[in-house]
């Protein structure tokens, strides 16, 4: 099996065979692996295949809640009465959550490990999507959403930091692009669901009390279900060994990797005659008060570490240049289309602007357009995605990113040349197809080049800072912007995505190679 080959290969390399006295088994010489090399002797098979599946899916379940308040916007906030300010407040509020989660639980997963704060995240998440469902007013509603967004913010980067830190380095690129390609499954099951769903008002129940529960409450509940799958699936899985080694357990580290090789379906016995090398780093199975001081700690090694800061420092703002240009397009984009429309203009950009003198409320809340939209612009991204899985391991991520950035900035450039709706959709299609693989290939990067005791605590603070806020930014400046200075926010966008993508060539190629 090929597998077995591969054990072979790696414990009977010459540059593995030392004595050392204290581990010799049975009088002969011990083999000395480091991480990486212990973790390929599990070779590569059905029990990756499985974990790729899971955190897949789990990816698909963020997305699904991640998207699902933008399609009941309409019936709940005429149910509930609330004004323009308020629905920018509740979508703000969900990222505001995201940002303290990102913050949050990167640090506890370089703690306590990567499963027990996977479990927490899914947890969280599922149980305030469930509350949201039986919202009766929007207080309330803005109080779940804020925690479902605390749960939302730590899976999405730990999904990445675990299956990189689990597989072998020749397999990374190409099953981190099924991860990739989960986003898009997530945003097609959202819109499916909505179409499915929504669009029955009549799906109606009231109590003598008060208590409403309909459509939209409904398609909330539902979106908890892939949630709460995910979280049960999480059980099956073992804690990363690369995190196991960094908190001092170098023998459950092995029995973890030995338990790969052995869920793989390996015919042959593990051979464990072999010691790990490593070097414990400072994280500790500690209290909650040591998490909360491990917060600050492992943050303050980001930037006090010269390699690591210099790396966090250039990745931050690739990845800040893309959150920007993407959440502020992609939030602002069918705003843009509609007044293009309302105003018959020839432009996105033109400078008459339509009309707005009837209420949310009076119009069609079951238009099917909407869902149509964000299905093209989802399944748009499948050629994206199958580029990069044939590519990444072969001209690498850092060139990958820094390509596919520049040709996502040529192409917002052209939006303002738009001159029908058609075309607008064209090339926002286009757009998302190529956005796909800078998202893809900065998501592996970013995640490859920290070590092992920092990189959840590096993805965490980048989800947050760089990620998070960018989108919270993208979406005020344009705002503001929009019907006055359309162009500015649009070539902004374009300089931001090219601009990031020429300084990826400061960050290292990780195709490949052994991490941290």
């Amino acid at each position: 099996m090929e597998n077995d080959e591969e054990q072979e290969n790696l414990l009977d390399g010459e540059d593995c065979l030392v004595t050392h006295n204290d581990h010799d088994i049975r009088g002969g010489g011990v083999r000395r692996l480091s991480i990486d090399k212990a973790i390929e002797t599990a070779g590569f098979g059905r029990f990756h295949i499985f974990m790729v599946i899971v955190m897949g899916w789990a990816n698909s379940a963020d997305t699904i809640e991640l998207l699902s308040i933008s399609f009941v916007l309409p019936q709940a906030s005429c149910e509930l009465h609330a004004t323009d300010l308020e629905l920018g407040f509740l979508t703000a509020v969900g990222f505001a959550g995201m940002i303290i989660g990102s913050y949050f639980w990167g640090t506890f997963a370089d703690i306590k490990g990567r499963i027990k704060a996977l479990l927490l995240c899914q947890l969280v998440n599922a149980v305030f999507i469930v509350l949201s469902s039986v919202s009766q007013n929007l207080p309330f509603l803005i109080c779940m959403r804020l925690f479902s967004g605390f749960g939302v913010g730590g899976t999405a980067p730990l999904i990445f930091v675990y299956v990189v830190e689990i597989l072998p380095a020749k397999h990374r690129g190409k099953m981190t692009a099924v991860l990739s390609f989960c986003f898009m499954v997530g945003q097609i099951l959202v819109a499916g669901m909505a179409w499915l769903i929504l669009p029955h008002t009549e799906w109606t129940w009231t109590t003598s009390t008060g208590f409403t529960y309909n459509s939209w409450r409904i398609f909330m509940l539902l979106s908890s279900l892939p949630v709460i799958s995910s979280f049960l699936m999480f059980f099956s899985f073992p804690e990363s060994p690369r995190h196991l080694i960094q908190v001092g357990r170098v023998e459950d580290a092995k029995a973890v990797i030995k338990r790969i090789y052995e869920k793989n379906g390996n015919a042959r016995p593990y051979d464990e005659n072999y010691i790990i090398t490593h070097q414990r780093g400072s994280n500790s199975r500690g209290s909650m008060k040591e998490i909360l001081s491990g917060v600050g700690r492992n943050t303050v090694a980001l930037v006090t570490r010269p390699k690591v800061r210099f790396r966090f420092l250039i990745s931050s703002i690739v990845l800040f240049c893309l959150s920007f240009s993407y959440y502020g397009l992609t939030m602002w984009f069918p705003t843009l289309l509609e007044r293009m429309e309302a105003s018959q203009g020839t432009s996105v950009c033109d400078d008459k602007l339509p009309a707005a003198n009837t209420s949310k409320c009076d119009g069609d809340l079951s238009n099917n357009a909407v869902y149509f939209d964000t299905f093209l612009q989802a399944v748009s991204s499948l050629p994206g995605n199958v580029l990069y899985f044939l590519l990444v391991d072969v001209i690498g991520r850092k060139l990958l990113t820094g390509v596919s950035m520049i040709l996502t900035g040529i192409s917002v450039f052209f939006i303002w040349f738009v001159s029908s709706h058609t075309g607008s959709i064209v090339l926002s299609c286009v757009f998302a197809g190529i956005s796909v693989v800078s998202w893809n290939a900065t998501s592996l990067l970013t995640t490859e080049i920290f070590p092992t005791e920092l990189r959840s605590t590096a993805k965490g603070v980048q989800g947050a800072l760089a990620n998070r806020v960018a989108s919270v930014l993208a979406t005020l400046v344009f705002g503001a912007l929009v019907s006055t200075y359309c162009a500015v926010p649009i070539l902004l966008m374009s300089c931001l995505l090219i601009s990031g993508g020429i300084i990826t060539y400061k960050l290292p190629n990780t195709a490949n190679a052994s991490i941290e």
